[in-house]
């Protein structure tokens, strides 16, 4: 694979600093088969990996310590992994806050140590990327954002079939974590992917991710790499393959969630629209004024059943 040259003031910054490439995304999203690609192309992973599940036999690819880190902060603010509300802003300026500020650097050294180059997953981290990206900054590594891109449809089928989550939850779950990951990373290099072009193009993709974040990857050009991703990326990891069609024209859909993905599909084009950022925020702050009724609603109805 061959990537644009990066210039020479970018090969000395890159000399200079260390990167994390931080994946972002919802769960279900192609997060662990892209994090494992960029291991093989030369990022280094944690120390201390996740064993693989029945849902995942290829493996999640993440840290085991930093995904139960993350559920702590998330208990800390009285939420879960599967929450789609928003997450409260006023967790940050806490005294808990601080505690797991300290923490976060020995987790960092732990599982990183002094890598150059090294990837970053959990789609928890979508919810919590202030608190992570202030983290990397402290152990001294420059954040890069991937964030693979799948249809709300089959992310909220896959969640239902792993977890018995409603599809009407997944497709809010879908939301909240897109929405959040999109609002945190502005101003920062980030690359957006399609999850179901990386399966067909995995190579292609990991060039223009290069390309998108100015990194030259060292394992990019080796035969040895081809054929390792070529027997790890394969369709057979491409479940709940629905059209784009599908998601657009089903009147159960919101709006809401229909164009968030139409804005992200683009962009995982390179193709920006002066109006995009805006519609997001009306749709963030709409989702996140409308809340507290809709989780007052499906708390009231969640006891009545109980």
């Amino acid at each position: 694979m061959k990537t644009g040259k990066p210039s020479e003031s970018e090969v000395s910054s890159q000399k200079q600093e260390k990167i994390a490439i931080l994946v972002t995304g919802m769960h279900r999203s192609g997060t662990s088969a892209l994090t494992r690609v960029l291991n093989l192309v030369g990022c280094d992973l944690p120390n201390n990996l996740m064993e693989s599940g029945a849902d995942n036999e290829k493996g999640y690819w993440e840290s085991t310590p930093i995904t139960e880190f993350n559920n702590e902060i998330l208990m800390s603010a009285g939420s879960t992994w599967d929450d789609w509300r928003p997450f409260g802003l006023s967790w940050y300026n806490s005294p808990v806050a601080d505690k797991f500020r300290q923490r976060a650097g020995g987790l960092l050294r732990e599982e990183f140590g002094e890598s150059r180059l090294f990837v970053l997953k959990d789609p928890r981290i979508s919810r919590l990327l202030p608190f992570w990206h202030e983290a990397v900054r402290t152990y001294g590594a420059k954040s890069l954002i991937v964030s693979p891109i799948r249809s709300p449809l089959d992310v909220a089928a896959s969640l239902e079939k792993r977890d018995g989550i409603d599809p009407s939850i997944g497709h809010f779950l879908w939301l909240r974590y897109v929405l959040d990951m999109e609002k945190s990373t502005r101003g920062m290099k980030r690359a957006w992917l399609r999850y179901d072009a990386f399966v067909s193009e995995p190579f292609a993709v990991v060039d223009r991710i290069g390309d998108a974040l100015g990194v030259s990857w060292p394992r990019s050009d080796s035969v040895s790499t081809r054929i390792e991703i070529d027997e790890f990326v394969s369709p057979s990891m491409h479940h709940h393959c629905s059209s784009d069609t599908s998601l657009l024209e089903n009147p159960k859909i919101s709006h809401w969630i229909k164009s968030t993905f139409n804005i992200l599909n683009r962009w995982s084009r390179r193709e920006a629209h002066d109006e995009d950022v805006e519609e997001l925020d009306r749709i963030r702050s709409a989702f996140d004024d409308a809340s507290p009724a809709f989780s007052y609603a499906l708390a009231s109805g969640d006891r009545a059943v109980a």
